[in-house]
């Protein structure tokens, strides 16, 4: 936001250059990020002097151009070669000497420079309007009053003005100061707390008193259908207007922020926006149809003309200024074509009005507007700014626009703002800041920052927060508004800082994360981060999602679920680039409402896709799989000694197929093949096997496992081997699990070593399993292995009917 130095002097006198003047701004949180020389006049008319014209000849080889002598004031005689019409001997004139840069009105400045013209010597330039950007004419050169000294800076001879120009860095809580008068009231607080300034000094006074407004018949009816999006609707009635050019003082505020003076109605209300923050707007009376001004929705998909010429459709949440038969304007966004201020304009209605902030944003975005008007509605303007403004901007259209005024004061003020209350603790304030302000200081701070202090019984107060300072609600913002006045720069650095250990509750949780990112990328997988925010496409159950109220944009308008769709997008993104062979993890929250209550989730989420390895003589084309992505997972289950049983995915929103790690009753993990459709919502064509890990369950489970280290085994181990035929639809997992019910302790593992299937078996395969068996303290003998494997034989005899082969 750029602020004016001189207009600053303006409101507040005070004795700071605009060097210390940004120091302190910056000082008190208004941080300037750079400043900028402006001059009303390009270049300032720098080094350009008075001459006088001694003598005037024809030039010997060019007819239009003449040799001239001129006096400079320094003794000698300059030639100049001239094109001029109107140069007469006697002249004074404006005169740039070699070296000199000159400022055209249109193009870029150049330095003048010795140059032989048609034969002759030419030491310099006399100057026309356009050529040192003081004018546009070049019908001919600047012709001096004869009382202008030979040799002064023409600079003395115009009204060259200076200003210096701050950009301030403001952040989007502090609404109150993005005017110049906001960022006065900030600098005379900190000026009288620094003793800079006398106690009794003040900002320039408000406009508000001594207002006279006649009722001479141009009142207009203000109607407001929805008072939680327009809090306040003010106006006034001007007449007999004459819309021209602004006065170059007009001019020269507006261009010295940066904006382009259009006529003298539509610059006083942006003078009025950056003197006061207030947003005002101006409309043409006699377009406005049965004198009412209605504030209200309009029709979803109506078709409204901005004054840039661009047709919108305006969304059935969208504030509109209405006269009594159609739309005039997007309240505190954008004004209309058909109802803005014209040259025929004579008449005209001045708009200050209060909206919800919320509306207004969500309003900007949707028709892609960022208007000076919205940056200041949807931070939060303040409700006492109305009625100043507003008589500011009357005043100005008297002085400069010969009208009058024709109309009482317009009011309409359903939802007043109140001051917030805030109990706080003077001891609590100095602990939290870390530094010795005394209560008298706190006191006059608050006093200096209009803050009233209702009650006080040091260290205890209660005080009244002003409404504009929306962002000072608690009391660590106190703490923060007293340490930026009293100056972080003054508040002392201890030599010594004292310290609590305390182990916090989230460091195993954190070992434990470490570990497992270390044991993937180990693996070669890489991390990926992706933003919390998603598509709301990407949700399947609209109730259970957590929307965001005021959204960027509609890519980011919900918390996700899932991680699925952001390890998806980056497989997307690797895919389109070049890399097809991607194995990811990422950590993340996930979210969801349920019931009545708002659930965050810690997950991790595993994700393979394309070849295991990139292409290789030894290792040709392995793709990625399922057993692939089960061998990581389970290995990962095994480092932490976690038990775990196998249950089949039967339905699910993400998963063709696949499995879910449980532990008594908790689901650990889930793992598998995702579904087309899950990946054609991203665009991704290749298969993707997906592993999630429920972080929260996965630690809890963790808290009472405590691995411990064996000794190696010193004895032999010992192998069977069997050929079972069995129905086609019985899994691996359900034989495992019948099998551990025989709870044999030397029995140490079961493995699939071949699966065959026929025509000939019609609904059966035959499945060759592994079991590996072993003693912890002798060499086993072979009648007890065979005891194990008639149980086992037994056991898938009776359970699934199957046939030994």
């Amino acid at each position: 936001m750029k602020i004016s130095y001189n207009w600053l002097k303006e409101i507040l006198d005070f004795p700071l250059d605009p060097i210390k003047t940004s120091e302190l701004l910056t000082d008190i949180g208004l941080e300037v990020e750079r400043t900028e020389s402006y001059e009303n006049i390009k270049g300032g008319l720098a080094n350009l002097l008075v001459g006088e014209v001694l003598s005037v000849e024809k030039h010997a080889n060019a007819d239009r151009l003449n040799v001239t002598k001129v006096n400079l004031g320094d003794g000698e005689s300059h030639q100049i070669i001239c094109g001029a019409l109107n140069i007469k001997k006697g002249q004074k004139v404006v005169v740039a000497k070699p070296g000199v840069t000159i400022f055209p009105k249109n193009g870029e400045a150049f330095k003048i420079k010795k140059a032989k013209i048609r034969g002759e010597d030419s030491f310099g330039m006399i100057c026309a309007e356009d050529e040192i950007g003081v004018g546009d004419n070049h019908d001919g050169i600047i012709v001096l009053n004869k009382s202008s000294k030979i040799g002064d800076l023409v600079s003395n001879y115009f009204d060259v003005k200076k200003d210096i120009i701050f950009e301030i860095g403001l952040t989007p809580n502090r609404s109150d100061a993005m005017s110049h008068y906001g960022v006065a009231r900030d600098l005379l607080a900190a000026l009288k707390f620094k003793k800079l300034i006398s106690l009794n000094a003040t900002l320039k006074k408000l406009p508000i008193e001594n207002q006279q407004y006649e009722n001479t018949g141009s009142n207009i009816e203000i109607i407001i259908e929805n008072p939680n999006e327009c809090h306040r609707y003010s106006g006034i009635v001007l007449k007999n207007i004459d819309v021209q050019p602004s006065p170059n003082w007009l001019k020269e505020k507006l261009e010295s922020v940066g904006l382009k003076p259009i006529n003298n109605i539509v610059d006083i209300t942006n003078y009025v926006l950056h003197y006061y923050g207030q947003p005002l707007h101006a409309f043409d009376y006699d377009r406005i149809k049965g004198k009412k001004i209605v504030v209200r929705n309009p029709k979803k998909d109506t078709l409204f003309t901005t004054l840039d010429g661009v047709e919108r459709k305006l969304h059935e949440n969208d504030i509109m200024i209405c006269d009594s038969a159609k739309e005039m304007c997007i309240g505190g966004v954008f004004g209309g074509k058909d109802s803005g201020v014209t040259e025929k304009t004579k008449n005209i209605f001045i708009e200050s009005a209060l909206f919800n902030p919320v509306s207004i944003r969500k309003t900007a975005k949707r028709h892609g507007l960022n208007t000076d008007a919205s940056f200041r509605y949807e931070r939060g303007v303040d409700s006492r700014m109305v009625l100043p403004a507003l008589f500011k901007a009357c005043e100005l259209v008297l002085e400069i626009s010969n009208g009058k005024i024709d109309s009482l004061l317009l009011d309409v003020f359903p939802k007043k703002e109140t001051d917030f209350k805030i109990n706080i603790n003077f001891d609590n304030i100095r602990k939290i800041g870390g530094f010795n302000i005394t209560d008298e200081e706190i006191v006059s701070i608050l006093n200096f920052l209009n803050i009233t202090i209702e009650k006080l019984a040091a260290p205890l107060a209660s005080i009244s927060v002003p409404s504009y300072r929306s962002d000072v609600q608690r009391e660590v913002d106190i703490t923060e508004e007293l340490m930026r006045i009293y100056g972080y720069n003054n508040i002392e650095i201890p030599n010594k800082i004292n310290s609590s250990p305390s182990v916090p509750l989230f460091k195993s949780k954190h070992l434990q994360q470490q570990k497992i990112s270390n044991h993937l990328v180990s693996l070669g997988f890489f991390e990926i981060m992706n933003n919390s925010l998603t598509k709301k496409s990407y949700q399947d159950k609209e109730q259970d999602s957590v929307e965001l109220l005021n959204p960027l944009s509609k890519d980011t308008s919900v918390l996700r679920k899932t991680l699925i769709f952001g390890a998806l997008e980056t497989m997307k993104y690797n895919h389109f680039n070049g890399s097809s062979n991607n194995k990811f993890f990422e950590w993340g929250r996930t979210y969801q409402f349920n019931t009545k209550n708002f659930q965050e989730s810690n997950d991790l989420i595993l994700a393979v896709s394309g070849l295991q390895n990139n292409e290789h003589w030894y290792n040709g084309k392995s793709q990625s799989s399922f057993f692939q992505l089960k061998g990581v997972l389970e290995s990962i289950f095994n480092s932490f000694g976690i038990l775990y049983n196998l249950e089949n995915i039967s339905q699910d929103r993400y998963y063709s197929e696949g499995l879910i790690f449980v532990n008594k009753d908790k689901k650990l993990a889930k793992i598998g093949l995702l579904k087309k459709e899950v990946l054609s919502q991203v665009g991704m064509k290749a298969p993707c096997f997906i592993s999630e890990i429920f972080f929260d369950h996965f630690i809890s489970t963790t808290e009472n496992i405590k691995n411990k280290i064996k000794g190696v085994n010193k004895f032999q181990k010992s192998f069977r081997d069997f050929s079972i035929l069995i129905d086609e639809e019985i899994t691996m997992n359900e034989m495992v699990l019948s099998i551990k019910k025989i709870n044999n302790s030397i029995l140490k593992s079961v493995s699939l070593f071949d699966i065959f299937r026929d025509k000939k078996l019609a609904d059966k395969k035959s499945y060759g399993l592994r079991f590996e068996f072993l003693h912890p303290e002798r060499t086993l003998k072979d009648e007890e292995v065979d005891r194990v494997m008639v149980a086992i034989q037994d056991k898938m005899k009776e359970e699934f009917n199957a046939v030994l082969r």
